[in-house]
């Protein structure tokens, strides 16, 4: 063997043992860790949040709610994401509608968040989820779609329970 060969095959060598050998262990375990803070932080459904005293209707048909303003209309309250922004427990005049301006003006600023679903007639309609007491007077509820629906929060949706199969 002439010296050439032999200097170019002790670099062959030397490069050959320079390799550098990559452990999947530690990758497995970072790949693990980011799957599982994906799942954790992923919401396809709007997630709705659940109050002490609050006792939703029961239905037996189920379509998962969109991620939108939520509104939450207890006995003695009005909620707009977990925020309490108005008390129903106020006595009203017989035959008065309740004052709804906490509520017009924390929807006017809402409406600034929330894209619009669709557009009817020119005007840009946002959804709005509202979840009531089954107690609540249904012309308080009333009062409070019209409010919703003046401030551009048209698409209504109601929260309620699942109602449990029936083994028959």
């Amino acid at each position: 063997m002439k010296i050439s060969q032999i200097r170019r095959h002790k670099r062959k060598q030397a490069l050959k043992s320079n390799t550098a050998r990559l452990t999947l262990t530690s990758l497995i375990d970072i790949f693990t860790l980011l799957v599982c803070f994906l799942l954790v932080g992923f919401q396809g459904e709007a997630q709705i949040p659940s109050i002490k005293g609050l006792a939703l209707p029961i239905s037996s048909s189920y379509a998962p709610p969109e991620s939108s303003l939520t509104l939450v209309v207890t006995p003695t309250e009005i909620r707009v994401n977990e925020k309490v922004i108005q008390r129903l427990d106020v006595p009203v005049a017989e035959g008065a509608t309740m004052d709804f301006t906490p509520l017009i003006t924390t929807l006017a600023q809402q409406a600034l968040r929330f894209k619009p679903s669709q557009v009817v007639n020119g005007t840009p309609e946002r959804t709005v989820i509202i979840l009531a007491d089954q107690n609540i007077p249904y012309a308080t509820l009333h009062q409070i779609m019209m409010v919703c629906s003046q401030q551009h929060f048209g698409r209504i949706a109601f929260a309620v329970n699942k109602e449990a199969k029936k083994n028959a």
